[in-house]
């Protein structure tokens, strides 16, 4: 399978706004807070494709070196294939040069993304209690870019 990343655009934001909708039972981003990335400056938006197909996609903030992924999905027919490990892996390079360190917000529940964070070296440097709209655990990794992706 060819995986491609690319920069996102408006006109990708009902495939976006469906893999986010599917990816997330709480919490999931309003087609308005989609929208509203495009107008931040500081906001960097992407894409994953294969054979034509919208397979993820990805929203960070980038302020002063500091880089925060705001939301990360793959579309659930194409997990557990390591197509988020591959985009998540892109992801980093780009912001290499860029940004010295990377930090998410993960519910406390989802070992599958906790594990995949980790295989990429995230470590997690705090929780934060309910967080959430259901009241989970966020937890909150950060991962140098100084240092080697595994």
């Amino acid at each position: 399978m060819e995986l491609h990343v690319r920069e996102m655009r408006e006109e990708d934001l009902p495939v976006v706004y469906e893999i986010n909708v599917n990816s997330f039972t709480t919490d999931a981003w309003s087609m308005d807070s989609l929208r509203r990335e495009f107008k931040l400056p500081y906001s960097r938006k992407y894409v994953l494709e294969t054979e034509g197909s919208m397979v993820g996609y990805a929203i960070l903030w980038l302020i002063k070196e500091e880089a925060f992924i705001m939301t990360f999905a793959i579309h659930p027919g194409y997990r557990g294939r390591g197509v988020g490990r591959w985009f998540l892996s892109e992801l980093l390079e780009k912001l290499r040069g860029e940004a010295r360190v990377v930090q998410l917000d993960v519910r406390k529940s989802n070992l599958q993304a906790i594990k995949l964070y980790r295989s990429l070296g995230f470590k997690i440097v705090r929780e934060r209690p309910k967080f959430y709209s259901d009241g989970e655990t966020a937890l909150v990794m950060e991962l140098e870019l100084s240092k080697e992706l595994v």
